[in-house]
């Protein structure tokens, strides 16, 4: 800590800032281009010049780059000294001799930052005459697009790519002034983080594909604080509207969660919201009607049923829609679940519960900051963000650990990587609880491995354990907990849980409910079921089971904004407001609360779930308390989140932690031996699937398999195969992958509906001769 005077004000700064973030700090402006807070300087710009004055005062002060000169006790700087000034002039009229000078059509246009320094550093006039450099641009994908004659050479695409980001198929090629910036072959970008190019680009070289399909000025656009509802980190975004349609979605700065940063998940996958399939009029029994005619006809079946109905929440739906849904069911005695899969719905209560146990769980921020981590499950497919902020860690030289039982793309940054069968998982942490406790002679090489993993966390000044929910089962949850205890306070422990309000839902969710609905539909005791934001009859464990107990009930209602699979079977469908559309409260899996505000509305505007439910009850006539009131009686002191602020944490009640660690075998009367791993992908996820841009990078369909296994099998690479399970069957070819377990089938979350089966489950594989 010290202070230096830069134009006649005196200035802060922490030890090691250079001049350049100092000032910044302090909210005095220093032109730059290649100085990013995330990437550090490099000094490639030469912009950020600034005249510095001499000790001796005999010696002439010296212009210095201000992003590479550190800041010094007593330092005089200044930024207007005429010979600083000229230096930048200069600078910004070499790099405008090649640019195309098309800022009329550019993407860019009103947040361009070359734009916005050239009005403030440069020359008004261009006096080169001579001929332009051009450059041919390359296609990137549906998601990034390339206009490389806007380029001045910052570095910034790069330092993020490649540095930052640890991508490998985008970088810096040729010298001079033919630096060129792209592939080497034209190609899909492949990092789940490539859309941040659009961002830390400080021209218009990289911009947002889809956004330019339906470009609007970005002053005209409509924009509020939101957060992100595509996984349960809670990252912080800023979409932008126009003419009552959602056209983008954009990074808004977090200092504890995302910071910089989106995974492109949650900056496309917004393309949902004006899917040309969602449901925008309310619908009875195939037939559209008006929304207040589909309420009547609802409420009708409702008084009938009374006690007979049911209502299933989601992990995706916020928080206060959830809670209204449950009271408006307490006020009819009916039943209330959140979760379509009793071993989901287990899992994630067990892992909540050992998040609350722990102390809660560590901070993006604080997750780049660990110097050991494993990770059971592949969580760039759950979470990707707590992806990057790992790959900020081993950047910082933390050792990595990967246990799954298929591919992952953190496993080549992972110091050890143990893939093993997914009924092996909780065996495997329980032996490395023993290993941990009390190292032993390793006899094999999963146990030699095993004792590697070990060394790391109990060596380790900040180890953290992160595990998928989603794939892991109550017991392996509770031998995490387990391992996390016997490293000692300074572990920490998190979970990638299944929605972007899984934590909260959760908290809300009463024991084996989904168990206690789906038993009640069978035998009729449930005749009119409310489903919210969720779709059981698309669910991969139990879709089947789900559909066959459709056809028990008399009514089903849905109040979804996605075509779903339950939403096509509705007897009485309810559109509601996409998360854009309306106001509400996500919970993360810190168990930080996190308001959103509406962004816009639609030009025929769509009520949201609360306001459904408020007018279902009120045509019940029932009276049911305001929402503030309801969440201050589940969660006593709850006060509604600001959209925009950082977000406190739920005061919640604590759930109850199972502590049985005991591990279950497969069913030995199964005809099938192989075992199901769900192998996702990063643009995976219950709304991002009716994103088309997004959708277009998904991997094809394939049966991933070991090449020991295929073959042991005699199954060799693209045969195709016939995988049979209690839903039906399957014919894909098989794709050999070193990274999936033995005696393990990797299969996408559309095949396992199709097959009715989910992770762990066991698969019959037949081949077709």
């Amino acid at each position: 800590m010290g202070t230096m005077r830069i134009d006649g004000h005196d200035i802060p700064f922490q030890e090691n800032d250079n001049i350049l973030k100092a000032a910044l700090a302090a909210n005095i402006e220093i032109p730059y281009f290649c100085y990013h807070a995330a990437l550090g300087s490099l000094g490639a710009c030469r912009l950020c010049a600034v005249e510095v004055a001499s000790v001796d005062p005999a010696q002439k002060p010296r212009v210095v780059m201000s992003c590479l000169e550190f800041a010094r006790d007593g330092l005089n700087v200044s930024v207007s000294a005429a010979a600083a000034r000229q230096v930048r002039q200069r600078i910004i009229e070499f790099l405008m001799i090649n640019h195309p000078h098309d800022c009329p059509v550019c993407d860019e246009g009103g947040e361009c930052h070359l734009q916005d320094m050239t009005v403030a550093c440069g020359p008004p006039y261009r006096r080169y005459r001579g001929r332009k450099r051009t450059f041919t641009n390359q296609y990137l994908g549906p998601l990034v697009h390339h206009e490389m004659n806007r380029c001045i050479t910052c570095y910034r695409c790069t330092r993020f790519y490649q540095d930052y980001a640890l991508g490998d198929d985008l970088g810096s090629m040729r010298l001079r002034n033919e630096v060129y910036f792209g592939r080497f072959q034209e190609g899909a970008l492949t990092s789940p983080f490539a859309g941040n190019l659009v961002e830390i680009c400080p021209t218009g070289v990289f911009t947002d594909a889809v956004f330019r399909q339906h470009f609007a000025r970005v002053w005209d656009l409509e924009t509020a604080p939101s957060i992100c509802p595509h996984c349960s980190v809670g990252c912080n975004t800023l979409p932008g509207a126009r003419d009552g349609t959602l056209r983008r979605v954009r990074n808004r700065f977090h200092p504890e969660l995302n910071r910089w940063f989106i995974c492109d998940r949650g900056r496309y996958g917004h393309q949902y919201s004006e899917h040309p399939d969602r449901p925008l009029t309310a619908q009875v029994a195939g037939v559209k009607m008006s929304y207040r005619e589909a309420l009547a006809a609802a409420a009708e079946q409702i008084k009938a049923a009374r006690d007979r109905t049911g209502g299933l929440g989601s992990t995706r739906e916020d928080l206060e829609s959830n809670a209204i849904l449950q009271t408006l069911l307490n006020e009819l005695s009916g039943k209330f679940a959140t979760f379509s899969d009793p071993q989901l719905e287990t899992a994630t209560t067990a892992a909540v519960a050992a998040l609350q146990s722990s102390g809660g769980a560590p901070s993006l921020a604080e997750i780049e900051q660990a110097d050991a981590a494993l990770v059971v499950g592949d969580l760039t497919a759950h979470a990707p963000m707590m992806d990057l902020a790992l790959r900020q860690a081993y950047r910082n030289g933390a050792k990595l650990a990967i246990l799954h039982s298929g591919p992952s793309l953190l496993n080549r940054f992972a110091a050890t990587t143990l893939t093993v069968a997914p009924h092996e998982i909780g065996a495997h942490l329980l032996h490395l609880n023993e290993q941990a406790a009390a190292a032993s002679i390793a006899s094999n090489q999963h146990e030699k491995e095993l004792a590697d993993i070990a060394t790391y966390l109990t060596t380790a000044q900040r180890p953290i354990l992160i595990g998928v929910s989603e794939t892991m089962s109550e017991p392996e949850i509770a031998a995490l907990v387990q391992l996390a205890t016997a490293l000692g306070s300074h572990a920490r422990l998190a979970y990638a849980l299944p929605g972007a309000n899984a934590y909260g839902t959760t908290l809300l969710t009463p024991t084996n409910s989904t168990n206690a609905v789906l038993e009640a539909i069978e035998s009729g005791q449930i005749q009119t079921l409310i489903v919210m934001g969720n779709d059981p009859l698309g669910d991969a464990r139990l879709g089947a089971r789900w559909r066959t107990a459709r056809q028990r009930l008399s009514t089903l209602i849905v109040l979804d904004c996605v075509a779903t699979t339950t939403a096509e079977a509705a007897d009485i469908l309810l559109p509601v407001a996409a998360w854009a559309e309306r106001g509400g409260t996500f919970v993360n899996y810190e168990g930080r609360a996190q308001g959103f505000a509406p962004v816009f509305q639609r030009a025929e505007p769509l009520p949201n779930t609360v306001e459904v439910l408020a007018d279902l009850a009120h045509c019940l006539e029932l009276t049911l308390p305001d929402v503030p009131a309801v969440l201050n009686n589940l969660f006593p002191g709850y006060q509604t989140p600001l959209p925009g602020t950082m977000g406190p944490s739920l005061p919640a009640p604590s759930l109850t932690m199972q502590t049985d660690t005991t591990i279950g075998t497969a069913s030995i009367t199964h005809p099938g031996h192989w075992q199901v791993a769900l192998t996702s992908w990063y643009g995976d996820d219950a709304l991002a699937s009716y994103a088309a841009a997004l959708v277009e990078l998904a991997p094809a369909a394939a049966a991933l398999i070991h090449p020991t296994a295929a073959f042991k099998e005699g199954i060799e690479d693209k045969e195709q195969v016939r995988l049979r399970g209690p839903a039906g069957t399957v014919v894909l070819p098989v794709q050999l992958n070193n990274d999936v377990a033995a005696d393990t089938i990797a299969l996408a979350r559309v095949t396992l509906a199709q097959l009715g089966v989910g992770h762990g489950d066991l698969l019959e594989l037949e081949r077709i001769l």
